[in-house]
């Protein structure tokens, strides 16, 4: 992904200071600002002072926890832009609060290191492009999907729509660095499970391009896979454990189809 021009401001909703730390160290290469609020009412007071580029919120807080703040800055034109990361040791059903409160993400405690990071990223980098080409109307996109498994490839079709995006398809790198050249995709699906080459390899030498390296990638993995990524993480806008399943597939595509569009728009 790009760099940004000037580090951008994180608003951290935490009431647990232990974890607000561990949370804060992740982040810190990331280079970004980082305010605090202990919870959902404090962050709403934060956010009228000074509004931030991303929330990461907590979802059981005291005073008011992360689902009502979520809706109240969601219902509120002056902070409804800015995209909010629930991040809580919850498990039940609290996804589903979490997006049905007007959620942009959602992640599990504790958070994998290169996860928390891509994900904040991703969200950072639309945050910034939205303030400079606004809100533009929903593009059709071209996702290129690399994966040495035909089922995975027809699930991303299936999950995100067929009908609503232009796919092409590899088994492996030479294929995918063919498909790339012949058509430029906005966007690649890359699993890690390739029929030959290297993911990594692949992911690497796309960064590295002038010509691509604005290109999003979302990773495709199994349990125990990101650890052997997170030397590479650069290369990569967002990831998502396997096996697939429908609603997440098509919020994560849908999710950096939105930042390719948004880089051609400002790029033009």
């Amino acid at each position: 992904m790009s760099q940004f021009a000037s580090p951008m401001t994180i608003l951290m909703v935490e009431d647990n200071a232990l974890q607000r730390r561990q949370i804060e160290a992740q982040l810190q290469a990331l280079g970004h600002r980082i305010m605090a609020a202990s919870n959902g009412q404090e962050a709403l007071d934060r956010m009228k002072e000074s509004l931030p580029d991303l929330v990461i919120m907590d979802a059981v807080m005291p005073s008011m926890d992360g689902f009502k703040a979520c809706e109240m800055m969601k219902g509120n034109p002056a902070t409804a832009g800015v995209p909010i990361l629930v991040l809580t040791a919850l498990s039940r059903d609290a996804k589903d609060r979490s997006y049905a409160a007007g959620a942009d993400d959602f992640l599990r405690k504790p958070a994998n290191t290169m996860l928390l990071q891509v994900r904040v990223q991703t969200h950072l980098r639309i945050r910034a492009l939205t303030l400079r080409a606004g809100t533009p109307a929903p593009a059709r996109p071209k996702v290129l999907v690399v994966s040495a498994s035909s089922l995975v490839r027809s699930q991303v079709q299936n999950h995100y729509g067929k009908d609503q995006a232009t796919f092409l398809e590899a088994q492996g790198e030479s294929q995918a660095r063919a498909q790339i050249m012949a058509h430029r995709p906005d966007l690649m699906v890359l699993d890690t499970e390739l029929l030959e080459g290297s993911a990594q390899t692949l992911a690497v030498a796309v960064h590295q391009s002038d010509e691509l390296k604005d290109m999003p990638i979302l990773l495709l993995y199994t349990p125990g896979e990101l650890e052997t990524w997170s030397r590479l993480q650069e290369p990569v806008a967002d990831a998502l454990e396997k096996p697939l399943v429908a609603p997440e597939t098509r919020r994560r595509v849908s999710l950096l189809a939105r930042m390719a569009h948004l880089q051609k728009l400002v790029q033009a």
